[in-house]
């Protein structure tokens, strides 16, 4: 759910984003050419049909999987816009940013060789 705050009576919207489901979108969202990242939005519509309320953990592994390969993406393929990994993740909640890192050592700690 993304959640709109206004502060001090402004017409200034922010959006704050706290599931993986809304990061993975938000990033998919920003690609210049969506056809590079096909296959990553076909699966995040796949769990968002069947997730109407709540993620399960293994549905939030995944979008968070997914959402770090669209990171990488723009990071260092997009074809027109130039991005970087703070400004891609700023509208994340706190918890949401927590849970995404902490997947993301867990990720890369059993990638690297023994």
């Amino acid at each position: 759910m993304v959640v709109f705050k206004n502060f001090f009576g402004t017409s200034q919207q922010s959006e704050i984003m706290t599931t993986a489901l809304d990061l993975a979108m938000s990033a998919a969202s920003l690609a210049s050419n969506p056809t590079d990242i096909e296959s990553l939005t076909g699966q995040i519509d796949l769990i968002a049909e069947r997730s109407s309320t709540m993620l399960s953990p293994k549905d939030e592994e995944t979008l968070f999987d997914i959402y770090l390969q669209i990171e990488h993406y723009l990071l260092t393929s997009d074809p027109i816009r130039k991005f970087n990994k703070i400004e891609l993740r700023s509208k994340a909640s706190r918890g949401l940013h927590a849970r995404l890192e902490a997947y993301e050592k867990q990720a890369t700690s059993h990638k690297q060789p023994a």
